[in-house]
C-alpha cells in the first residue's frame, strides 16, 4: 500500500507499519491521489513548547501511495503567532531542507540520512507514548 523505497533511502519499517495501520483505519476514495496526515501536540500552540507538530503528504502511484515529505514545524520564536518549516525531507526528490543549517541539500547524503533516522526514531516514539492529541488524515483530491 505504501512504498517503502526512495532510491537509496527505505522509509524505516516502524515507520511504514505506523503509515499503513494508520492508512487502514480510514475510508480513503477510489479517486483520491493526494493525502496529508497531520499530527499535533495541542498544547504545543499555546506554550511555545514540547513536540513540534508533523506533517506527511502522500500521493498516489499506481496502486501504492509514495510519501512526497515529512515535515516538522516551529515556531521562529516565542513572539511569532505561527510555525513555519523546520525540517524537511522530500523523500521523491531526494532533498532536505533545514532553515538553520544553509538551507537545502542532499538527502542522500550520508549524514542527512542519519538525521532523516534519528528524527523518525524520535517522531515514532512520540507516537508510541501518544504525545500527539490531534492525528488527521486529509484528502486532498
Amino acid at each position: 500500500m505504501i512504498e517503502q523505497h526512495y532510491g537509496e533511502l527505505q522509509l524505516p519499517l516502524s515507520l511504514h507499519r505506523h503509515l499503513e495501520k494508520l492508512l487502514s483505519g480510514y475510508t480513503i476514495p477510489i479517486q483520491a491521489t493526494c493525502l496529508v496526515i497531520n499530527y499535533r501536540a495541542l498544547d504545543y500552540y499555546q506554550t511555545k513548547q514540547g513536540i513540534h507538530p508533523v506533517e506527511i503528504q502522500l500521493k498516489k502511484s499506481g496502486d501504492q501511495w509514495l510519501v512526497v515529505f515529512i515535515a516538522s514545524f516551529s515556531f521562529i520564536n516565542t513572539h511569532h503567532k505561527s510555525v513555519d518549516v523546520e525540517l524537511y525531507f522530500h523523500l521523491i526528490n531526494h532533498w532536505c531542507y533545514q532553515p538553520d543549517a544553509g538551507g537545502r541539500c542532499d538527502l542522500l547524503h550520508p549524514a542527512v540520512i542519519d538525521l532523516f533516522h534519528t528524527w523518525v526514531t524520535a517522531f515514532l516514539r512520540h507516537i508510541q507514548y501518544q504525545q500527539f492529541d490531534d492525528i488527521s488524515l486529509t484528502v486532498l483530491r
